[in-house]
């Protein structure tokens, strides 16, 4: 009798354990539009998100995407044999279509002295940006629970 009550409630009990199948889908991942900010004012970013820079006379703006963020750098209180290196692949475009896409690179890049910030000049249609990674926040060992990489980034139309 009791082998009876026994299976009836670990039955019960399997039962009620069932997976909702809305919870097996994948994340959707939605690509974050910050529009509006100023050329030569510094901003963050992280994977994913797309920035919309304006200003100045001409009314054109500067589409950039931030593609890829990697940090290999060495942590906070720890002796490595490398420095390591922070990396950024950005996407620009601007109101016309033309787009280019460039990598900016802090610390021990390949063949390079470690450097702190990184800049770049790239010609998008007819008008050449100046775009500069300052950092890569947090840097790795500093980082909290819920803290999620960004690039701090300075973009100037020259």
């Amino acid at each position: 009798m009791i082998t009876k009550y026994f299976y009836l409630l670990l039955a019960l009990l399997l039962w009620n354990c069932q997976v909702d199948p809305a919870s097996l889908q994948a994340p959707a991942t939605t690509q974050t539009l910050i529009d509006g900010i100023p050329f030569k004012k510094e901003f963050s970013i992280q994977a994913g998100e797309q920035v919309v820079l304006a200003g100045g006379e001409a009314p054109r703006k500067l589409h950039l995407a931030l593609k890829q963020l990697n940090d290999s750098r060495c942590p906070d209180q720890v002796t490595c044999v490398q420095y390591g290196a922070a990396s950024v692949l950005l996407s620009v475009a601007n109101s016309q279509g033309k787009n280019d896409s460039l990598e900016l690179c802090i610390g021990g890049c390949t063949g390079q002295t470690p450097r702190s910030t990184h800049t770049v000049t790239v010609l998008i249609g007819q008008t050449s940006y100046s775009i500069t990674l300052k950092e890569i926040k947090p840097y790795p060992g500093l980082e909290k629970f819920e803290d999620v990489k960004q690039a701090v980034l300075v973009v100037e139309k020259l």
